[in-house]
């Protein structure tokens, strides 16, 4: 009687995990239905950003014609989706260029903005080049002239959408910022003269 007792037990136990499994599996494809209702229906749209201060930490023009560079550079980014938010992955590229040559070059911080979230994103970039020296030296003095450098940020990150607590869909991002910047000298903020950011993503 015991061994029945016990193999009835154990077949009410198997058949309530069979049951939760189920249930959760349930629960489950709900949520991912509804997380590509709202994707769908609600139509998610890029952030948007915004270059709020331009530090130079370090600008060596050598007498090898080697220009150094070490900048910080605060982007406010904006996720204007109100159930809709972006995972910035770890893996991404930002480079700073003068007149077509990149000078510095660093990455984004990886973090989550949530649906309606604003993010100030603090950046460190860090280069060497040959050959833009002369050029931008001269372009360094005249800047103090109130003309301004052009510079143009190039931003390219891999990023995720998310509604609640469902991930969707992975998909690269691509940024660019044309700036014109005045008085870059060692240790100080730049004044930023210009500064026009687009955002190019593919949903």
């Amino acid at each position: 009687m015991s061994g029945a007792s016990e193999g009835k037990s154990f077949k009410g136990c198997v058949r309530c995990m069979c049951w939760c499994y189920c249930l959760l599996f349930l629960l489950i494809a709900i949520a991912i239905g509804f997380a590509y209702y709202i994707y769908t229906t609600e139509k998610p749209k890029a952030p948007t950003y915004d270059i709020q201060s331009f530090t130079v930490k370090s600008l060596d023009l050598q007498d090898d014609l080697i220009l150094k560079t070490e900048f910080v550079v605060d982007v406010k980014t904006k996720n204007p989706n109100r159930n809709i938010g972006f995972v910035y992955e770890e893996r991404s590229n930002v480079s700073i260029l003068y007149n077509d040559a990149i000078i510095s070059s660093g990455k984004l911080p990886a973090f989550k903005q949530d649906p309606g979230n604003t993010t100030i994103m603090k950046i460190a970039l860090a280069g060497s080049n040959l050959n833009v020296s002369s050029s931008f030296q001269d372009d360094v003095k005249n800047s103090k002239d109130d003309q301004g450098i052009p510079l143009a940020v190039i931003v390219k990150v891999l990023m995720r959408v998310y509604v609640g607590n469902v991930d969707l869909k992975e998909f690269i991002a691509f940024v660019t910022c044309g700036l014109i910047v005045e008085n870059l000298e060692s240790g100080r903020p730049a004044k930023v003269l210009l500064d026009e950011c687009e955002a190019d993503v593919e949903f």
